[in-house]
């Protein structure tokens, strides 16, 4: 961790002097291009570690996800299974067609 630390030391040391006053949200461009930059890859890396946490806790088979979220719904309506046709348009494939 050591060697990222010191990269984003001398990064932001590297724009101006007084990058401490204002990093990470001090208003304003005048620090310039690179520190602007940054700033925004640091709220998004911060916005993404918190969606992935909400998505590790919450999502699909997550630690604090109620169980009953992974079940079928009892509402919802059954569908009943339909038999595929065969190439000669009969339902149950033994080559006579049912309806001539």
């Amino acid at each position: 961790m050591g060697f990222w630390n010191t990269l984003t030391f001398f990064v932001a040391t590297a724009v101006e002097p007084s990058w401490h006053k204002t990093w990470p949200f001090g208003p304003g461009l005048d620090e310039g291009f690179l520190s602007v930059f940054l700033k925004g890859v640091f709220i998004a890396a911060i916005l993404g570690g918190m969606a992935w946490l909400l998505r590790w806790l919450f999502g699909p088979s997550g630690p604090l996800r109620e169980k009953e979220f992974d079940e079928p719904d009892p509402e919802a309506p059954v569908e009943t299974a339909h038999k595929p046709l065969s190439r000669n348009g009969d339902a149950d494939g033994d080559g006579h067609d049912r309806n001539h």
